[in-house]
C-alpha cells in the first residue's frame, strides 16, 4: 500500500480480536470497549455472539482466572474478589459461582498460606488480634477464614523481643 492511500475501515470483529489478543476480557467489558471506540450495538452484538460461540469469549473462564489471581497473587478474600469481579462487568451469578468454587476448592493449608503471607507483612506493625481481624476483613476474608488462621498462628499475636 502506498503512503497516503486510505485503509479499509476497521470492523468490530477485527477490533474485538485485537483487544482479546492483548488480554482476556469479559463480555460486558469487551462490549463497552467496542462501544467506546464508536461501534454501534448492531455491530457489537453479532461479534460477541460469534466470539462466545467459538469459545474465545467465556465469562466463567475469565472470572475464574481473575479470581485466582486476586487470591493467590494479591491476597484478596471472598468478598473483595466478588466486588472486583462485579466491577469488571461480570454478573452477580457468575461472580458468586466463581468465588464459591475457588474458596470451596481451597484446603485450609492453602488458605492459611496466603493469609500468613499477608500477616507476615502486617505483623511488623500490628499484633492486636482485633486489629488483625479487622484488617483481614477489609481485604475481603470471611470471619471463619480469619479465625482459622489467627487461631492456628497465635505467634502473630505476640510481639517479638
Amino acid at each position: 500500500m502506498s503512503r497516503g492511500a486510505s485503509r479499509a475501515p476497521v470492523t468490530a470483529w477485527w477490533k474485538a480480536q485485537e483487544l482479546l489478543a492483548r488480554r482476556a476480557h469479559g463480555t460486558r467489558e469487551l462490549s463497552d470497549k467496542l462501544r467506546q471506540r464508536g461501534f454501534a450495538d448492531a455491530d457489537i452484538e453479532p461479534v460477541i455472539e460469534r466470539l462466545t460461540a467459538k469459545g474465545i469469549l467465556d465469562d466463567l473462564a475469565f472470572a475464574t482466572r481473575l479470581a485466582e489471581e486476586y487470591f493467590h497473587r494479591r491476597g484478596y478474600g471472598w468478598h473483595a474478589i466478588l466486588l472486583r469481579l462485579r466491577k469488571k462487568g461480570l454478573s452477580n451469578d457468575v461472580a458468586v459461582q466463581v468465588c464459591d468454587g475457588l474458596f470451596n476448592a481451597l484446603s485450609d493449608d492453602e488458605l492459611i498460606a496466603v493469609m500468613r503471607r499477608l500477616l507476615e507483612k502486617k505483623k511488623r506493625r500490628e499484633t492486636d488480634r482485633r486489629k488483625l481481624f479487622a484488617w483481614l476483613r477489609n481485604r475481603g476474608f470471611r470471619g471463619r477464614e480469619i479465625n482459622l488462621v489467627l487461631d492456628r498462628n497465635d505467634n502473630f499475636l505476640t510481639p517479638e523481643d
